[in-house]
């Protein structure tokens, strides 16, 4: 037992350091198997016909950041009300830091649907969201790379720089319009608010 009390403390520098679970390469699959398995409608702030030829060209990039070796940043992890927030941050290069923000929300509310000719009907929404949320800032810029996406229903927005690009899906998932405006304003508070650090 004394051997043990001896040596133990030898033994943590060589035990590898936590770094946290950057999920960024497992939703680009998700994603690009989604995209890839129906049509969807995009929104590019930069094109008049974008493609999902194009959105695959640009998630290559989010592809680059997502096989980047950890094990030289500094991983924290803090919560902000119901968003889990990991942050990489690196000392050398380019890329100053990597932020996961995971938020899970239970929806559970009731829709009015009005309609012209009949009387106005209600229905009860039912349902479970897993949003990731990715940032990237560069020297150059604090939020150079935004990615957002669902766990079911896929990419649903990304930034390169000033370019936004927004993905609606025809089968949207039930409640997803209801809870999206809501969670991309909460998550940008958070974002601003982490980037401050």
């Amino acid at each position: 037992m004394l051997l043990l009390k001896f040596i133990l403390p030898f033994l943590f520098p060589i035990l590898p350091v936590q770094v946290g679970n950057l999920l960024l390469k497992q939703d680009l699959e998700k994603d690009l198997k989604l995209l890839n398995s129906s049509s969807v409608f995009i929104s590019d702030n930069t094109s008049a016909s974008p493609s999902v030829q194009t959105l695959v060209h640009d998630l290559q990039l989010f592809g680059v950041i997502a096989t980047i070796d950890l094990t030289n940043s500094k991983y924290s992890s803090s919560s902000q009300g119901k968003h889990k927030i990991q942050k990489w941050q690196f000392q050398e290069g380019n890329i100053k830091a990597i932020y996961q923000i995971e938020t899970s929300i239970a929806l559970d509310t009731t829709v009015t649907q009005r309609y012209l000719e009949r009387a106005p009907t209600q229905h009860r929404i039912q349902n479970k969201f897993l949003f990731r949320t990715y940032a990237v800032s560069t020297a150059a810029d604090s939020e150079h790379l935004y990615y957002m996406t669902e766990a079911e229903q896929g990419l649903l927005e990304y930034r390169i720089g000033t370019r936004q690009i927004q993905v609606n899906y025809p089968d949207k998932k039930e409640g997803l319009d209801d809870i999206l405006p809501k969670m991309e304003e909460e998550v940008s508070i958070v974002l601003t608010s982490v980037l401050k650090e």
